[in-house]
Order: structure tokens, then sequence, then C-alpha cells
């Protein structure tokens, strides 16, 4: 079991230096080197459904796609915390907890998908509605119509909108605060931890805009969700309500 304080001490987001996030990044490999084998295929679980969605269901499985597979990332979240606090994966009970959010999980569903209608948005702007429509009902006909830096750009795009989420939906979930107060929370972090988010921003959209010339690299984009995790607890160190 790993704490925020057997990891890294933890000042207060304003004192946050760039350094900050090599700080997350060793916390996230000394949590992975305990079961790396366990930490890479949940890494994989929301990639795989997303996949199986988009290729198995014709026109809407795209769109489907961006509202199922935040709830299959909300419930490996959980599994990820329960690992960390108690030492025990508890699949069965994370998929419980991530159902009793109800509400909550919805919210964060849609807030996920508005991710996504963003990256359209640009592409109906940018490219034309046509092929916007094209990529949102996974036309390979239109998609192959784009070309890799156009691909590239759009869903780098879709991480600055996803910094929306960054704290918020771990505090929503582990925490269970309303959906409201923890966007709030999260752009006030933003503003005063600035320095290493941004570190982490710039990998993000490095990696993410890399995927479309380099697929190999989506493994250690997958991986950067650790990070992400050790982030949120330097910045809220409190037990995770069940």
């Amino acid at each position: 079991m790993l704490t925020p304080d057997t990891v890294l001490p933890s000042p207060h987001a304003s004192a946050w230096s760039a350094r900050r996030m090599w700080h997350w990044w060793a916390a996230a490999w000394r949590m992975y080197r305990q079961a790396p084998i366990r930490w890479f295929g949940l890494s994989l679980v929301p990639m795989a459904l997303e996949l199986v969605l988009q290729v198995s269901i014709p026109v809407a499985g795209v769109v489907l796609s961006k509202f199922v597979v935040p709830v299959a990332s909300v419930w490996c979240l959980i599994i990820l915390d329960q690992r960390v606090r108690n030492g025990r994966f508890a699949i069965r009970q994370g998929m419980a907890r991530t159902f009793r959010l109800r509400g909550r999980l919805l919210q964060l569903a849609v807030l996920s998908a508005s991710v996504f209608a963003f990256q359209i948005a640009l592409l109906w702007m940018w490219v034309g509605p046509s092929v916007a429509l094209g990529v949102a009902t996974g036309d390979p006909a239109v998609v192959t119509q784009l070309t890799r830096l156009q691909l590239a750009t759009v869903f780098a795009a879709g991480t600055l909108p996803g910094m929306l989420l960054f704290f918020t939906a771990p505090r929503v979930v582990l925490e269970h605060a309303g959906v409201v107060e923890a966007l709030h929370e999260n752009l006030r972090l933003l503003n005063v931890g600035w320095r290493p988010l941004a570190v982490y921003l710039a990998l993000s959209i490095l990696l993410v805009g890399s995927v479309v010339f380099q697929p190999w690299l989506l493994l250690p984009l997958l991986q950067l969700g650790y990070v992400g995790y050790w982030a949120y607890r330097d910045a809220f160190d409190s037990v995770a309500a069940d």
C-alpha cells in the first residue's frame, strides 16, 4: 500500500515548481513496479472497450463509445485507488462503487463526451461539416481523407478541454464531491499549480499527437493516467469515501 506521505512531500499547490511533475512520475513508477502486469492490463481496459464499440457498432459506435468508455475509466480509477490505499484491486467492489455514483457518473460521462464534441466542432470549422460528421460516425472513407497532421492536430487539441477533468474526475469519483464544486476546484488548481500541470499538458499533447505517426506511443500515453492520479493525491490527500 502506498500513501502520498511515504512517496513525496506535499507542499501547497501554489508552491509547486515545474519539477513537481517528476515527483508524481516517481510516485507512479514506485506504484507501477509493485504489479506491472496488472497496472498495464488495467490501463488497456478503456482503450479495448472503445475499440470494440467503434468496430462492432456501425454509425453510432463512435459516439456511443464516448459515453460508455468514461464509465470504464471511472471503474479503473476506483480500482487504482483501492489498490493504492488498501492494497487490494477488489474488482467487484470497484464495480459496485462505480454504479453507486449514478447521477455523478452520468455527469462525468457527458463532460468527457464534450471533449469529443470539441474535437468534432474543430473539424467542422477547419475542414467542413461533411468530414466532421463522417468522423463522428466512424466512416472510414471520410477518415482516410484527412492527413495524419490534421488527425494529430485534432487529437492533440482534445487534451486542452480534457484538463478540465484532471482533478474533477477523481474528486467526484473518490470523494463524492459535487461536479460543479469539483470543476471550480479544478480551475483553481490549474491556475495556482500551473507549472507542473503545463509540463503534464505539454507531454500529453506531444504523445497524443505523435500516436498518429507512431502508434506504439499509445502504450506510454495510457500509463500517463497514473501520473495524473498522483497529482490528485498530492493536491487532495484525503481518505476516499466508500
